[in-house]
């Protein structure tokens, strides 16, 4: 009628010390994998454009450059310059996705009125939006909405979608709009868009880096990346929908610093 509690001991230390190794070399292979995939993304974007700057630059100084007509030479060089330009912004993203990864690049967070924010926004890309497509405005613009973020970084971000959505969009609108959420005390600013959507699939990469939803667009594939760091920086997140045909919403959700 007694109770007995019998045990086993037994030392697993060697067992736990060879765990960590075998979790060290994963991490280490993984890193190796990384800086092998971002050398050769880095390889290929960067051949693409100064290809075209050497090869052009060459024909426009060769031998016979005089024999090449004003019009052939004029659109010559629009061409290097656009490459001239989608290769500045290749290594200014890396430079700072890089900046961003080390923890080197400083925010300077104050309170803003993210209404006025918009508003700025929405003026400046009238003229930069495509003609052929509806730009509209959905604000309350007698709202004062006050959020904690760093006013450059944030336009920045909202720049990119409206960049990707004039990029992708060949029909009918864009929207750049505001909307709150009460209940968690939130503001979402969206960008939407009629463009030609994403499909699900891709929808769960287009944040890595390097990704392109068309590999034949020109650009680094490191803007959406930089867009996450960032907001996640400024203590927010982005939500996307998207639909095939139909066109996407991205969306950025900030806590509001005023209660209302």
């Amino acid at each position: 009628g007694e109770i007995m509690l019998a045990g086993i001991m037994q030392n697993i230390q060697n067992l736990v010390e060879h765990e960590q190794q075998l979790i060290l070399a994963k991490q280490i292979a993984e890193k190796a994998e990384l800086k092998q995939s971002f050398l050769n993304n880095m390889s290929h974007e960067i051949r693409t454009p100064l290809n075209a700057i050497v090869g052009f630059t060459n024909l426009l100084i060769g031998e016979g450059a005089d024999e090449i007509e004003p019009e052939e030479k004029a659109a010559m060089i629009e061409i290097v310059n656009n490459n001239n330009e989608l290769l500045l912004k290749l290594v200014n993203d890396v430079l700072e996705i890089s900046r961003l990864d080390s923890g080197n690049l400083s925010f300077d967070i104050k309170e803003h009125n993210i209404t006025k924010i918009i508003k700025e926004i929405y003026v400046t890309y009238q003229t930069l939006i495509q003609p052929s497509l509806c730009f509209i405005l959905e604000l309350d613009e007698t709202v004062s909405l006050s959020v904690n973020i760093d006013c450059f970084r944030f336009t920045q971000v909202i720049s990119n979608f409206l960049n990707n959505a004039n990029k992708f969009t060949k029909e009918g609108t864009i929207t750049l709009g505001c909307k709150i959420y009460k209940e968690h005390q939130e503001v979402c600013v969206y960008v939407k868009d009629t463009g030609k959507g994403i499909d699900d699939k891709e929808l769960m990469m287009i944040f890595d880096r390097f990704y392109k939803t068309d590999e034949f667009e020109q650009g680094s594939g490191l803007g959406l990346s930089i867009c996450k760091v960032i907001i996640e920086r400024l203590a927010g997140r982005i939500e996307v929908h998207s639909e095939v045909g139909k066109g996407s919403c991205f969306s950025v959700i900030l806590s509001l610093a005023n209660i209302i």
